[in-house]
Parts: structure tokens; sequence; C-alpha cells
């Protein structure tokens, strides 16, 4: 992934937070001081979803039949999701910008 921000294009990957769980869909550059929104890619999203579901699915069944074959499987699937986005992000997103660049504020219009 390109994690260069779209404003001053410094380099933002170097940040702990880049790879962190965030509360809100944007960022601030450490360089220019600026939000800049994250770009989520419809493959990742897919992917979180996707495992996300199996896992809730999973878990269920584990819970209701007792089963550690069920509970294994949604351990397993929390694997393979930790494994899916490293990997997809490595491979199929490499020029994919982690960052689009800020929506510009039209005039006339309230963008707040």
């Amino acid at each position: 992934m390109d994690y260069r921000c779209p404003l001053c294009r410094a380099d933002v990957g170097k940040r702990k937070s880049n790879r962190a769980v965030l509360t809100g869909l944007s960022v601030e550059c450490p360089h220019c001081r600026r939000k800049i929104p994250i770009s989520m890619h419809p493959l990742e999203t897919a992917i979180v979803m996707v495992d996300f579901g199996a896992i809730v699915i999973l878990a269920t069944l584990a819970y209701l039949y007792q089963s550690r074959e069920f509970a294994l499987a949604a351990l397993g699937a929390v694997m393979v999701g930790a494994l899916a986005l490293p990997l997809v992000e490595s491979t199929v997103l490499r020029r994919w910008p982690r960052y689009a660049p800020p929506a510009q504020s039209v005039p006339g219009t309230d963008n707040s």
C-alpha cells in the first residue's frame, strides 16, 4: 500500500497507528497536520465482513452445540482473517493509496 500523505507526500506508513483499529476513518498527517481520510478498498471491506460473519456463525454454532470442533473452526477463522489482510495488502493492493485526498469544500454549500 502507498502510505504517503496525498497533500504533502510525506510517508505516514511508519506511524504505529496506521495498522491500529481506528475509531474514525481519518488520521492526522504528522507532517502537514491536516486530516486525511482513509481509503478503504472494496476487497479489504469484503474480507473483513466475510471473516467476521464466519467467526460469528462458527462461534454461535460452537455455543449452541457445545462443540469443540466449531470453536476450533472459529479460532481458525480468526487466524485466517488476521493473515488474509496483510497478504492481500502486500500482493494485490501494493499501489492502492491508503489515504485519499480530502474533499474540497464547494462555495455556496454547507459541508459541515
